[in-house]
C-alpha cells in the first residue's frame, strides 16, 4: 500500500458525515491517506490493510456504502478492529497490556470517528470475542 502526505478524494464529504480529528488515516483503494503525517506502527498498518482488502479495486462503492450504512460501517470496522487486535495478542504476551489496548480500540470503534456505531462495551467484546455480524 502507497502512504502519502495527504487528503483522500472524499475528504468533504468525511468531514460532513463525521467527526475526523487530526490524525486519522485513511484508506483508499491502495493508498493510505496520512495528512498530518504520522508515524503509523505496524499494528496499525495492519489495520488499514484490511479496508485496502474490503475496498479491492472499487473504492468509490466502499466508501459510497460506508458513509450512509451504519451497519456495514460497523461490520468493515470491526473486521479492522478485529484483525488489530490479533496482532496485539501476538506482540504483547502481557494480559494487562492486551486488556488496556483492547479498551483503546473499543474506545475507537464507539467513537464519533465512526459516527457511533455501538456501544464501548458492545466494541469491546465484539473485538475481543472475534463476533461476526452479517449486514
Amino acid at each position: 500500500m502507497k502512504v502519502i502526505k495527504d487528503y483522500p478524494p472524499n475528504y468533504k464529504l468525511l468531514k460532513q458525515s463525521f467527526k475526523v480529528a487530526d490524525n486519522v488515516l485513511f484508506c483508499y483503494g491502495h493508498t493510505l491517506y496520512n495528512p498530518s503525517d504520522c508515524y503509523i506502527d505496524p499494528i496499525v498498518m495492519k489495520h488499514e490493510e484490511v479496508h485496502e482488502k474490503q475496498q479491492g479495486d472499487n473504492p468509490e462503492e466502499w466508501w459510497a456504502r460506508y458513509l450512509i450504512d451504519p451497519s456495514f460501517r460497523f461490520c468493515e470496522e470491526l473486521k479492522a478492529y478485529q484483525t488489530q487486535y490479533r496482532e496485539i495478542k501476538r506482540k504483547f504476551k502481557d494480559r494487562n497490556t492486551q486488556a488496556k489496548m483492547l479498551n483503546t480500540l473499543a474506545n475507537d470503534l464507539s467513537s464519533a470517528n465512526y459516527g457511533n456505531v455501538c456501544s464501548h462495551n458492545e466494541a469491546l467484546m465484539s473485538i475481543r470475542d472475534n463476533i461476526k455480524f452479517k449486514i
